[in-house]
């Protein structure tokens, strides 16, 4: 009993997913925590359009992580979240994508859960998903794809060369999360293991914004085409025959557009 009474005391910590960056990819449940919120952290890739749904004059705090630059450890933020349970009745925890593709919120939930406090986690569209509508492509496709990996570039410890070992691309649509920094071991683990050297390749960078740059390739080329167009972080790697499929669907919209501007 004293335990539950603890527990009803604190305040309720939402876990909540922002999307790939286009606030009209906002779920309508994110969006009403948002609107009820007493303070909010976000992250790095979060848009300012987004955190503008916010109710005026909450506390906004900026617990920013990107690939080697961190304004707040993991362990901060735990420390952070559970401290803000004890002050506020809402308190949101909003992450770029989907919370629960490579958000670590499972050290968070597990964090607050131990703490005795109460949490959920709300859904985002990931990145993936985001980048498939955005570019008008399918992540699945009887006559391309018909299995989805989830990979991340890096691990905990460093980088993540495991997930590229023995990796047959044929059949599979392959997205990469955080992969442009590791561009060169996840080529040369990709050709070691088998893959062809003109198997398919896309980088999108700032998918689904305004700013979305895409560039499409090949295992052979693709390191080159990175350097010559300065890409940067945050980008996302699309492989297998369904970066082909957007590449035949790029040139037939390209040649109706000729026709309807021919006439």
């Amino acid at each position: 009993m004293d335990t539950l009474n603890k527990r009803t005391n604190k305040g309720k910590v939402y876990l909540v997913g922002a999307g790939p960056g286009d606030p009209d990819l906002l779920t309508v449940k994110a969006l009403k925590t948002l609107r009820k919120a007493d303070i909010v952290f976000y992250d790095d890739l979060v848009s300012p359009r987004i955190l503008g749904v916010c109710r005026k004059k909450i506390q906004m705090v900026y617990v920013g992580k990107r690939l080697g630059i961190h304004s707040c450890l993991q362990d901060e933020i735990n420390t952070k979240l559970i401290q803000a349970a004890n002050e506020y009745k809402t308190v949101v925890r909003l992450k770029g994508g989907d919370p629960s593709i490579f958000g670590r919120v499972g050290e968070e939930y597990s964090t607050l859960i131990s703490a005795g406090i109460s949490c959920e986690i709300i859904a985002g569209i990931t990145t993936a998903s985001g980048v498939a509508s955005s570019l008008g492509f399918p992540l699945t496709h009887r006559d391309y794809a018909r299995e989805i990996l989830f990979l991340s570039g890096h691990k905990k410890d460093g980088v993540n060369s495991d997930s590229f070992k023995n990796l047959n691309c044929v059949g599979k649509t392959i997205i990469v999360y955080m992969g442009l920094n590791s561009i060169d071991l996840i080529v040369s683990e990709l050709l070691v293991a088998g893959n062809s050297s003109e198997t398919h390749i896309a980088v999108i960078q700032n998918a689904t914004l305004n700013t979305e740059r895409v560039f499409t390739g090949n295992l052979d080329s693709i390191q080159s085409i990175i350097l010559e167009n300065q890409v940067k972080s945050p980008a996302i790697l699309v492989i297998g025959e369904i970066v082909r499929f957007y590449r035949e669907m790029e040139i037939l919209k390209n040649d109706y557009s000729s026709i309807l501007t021919s006439l």
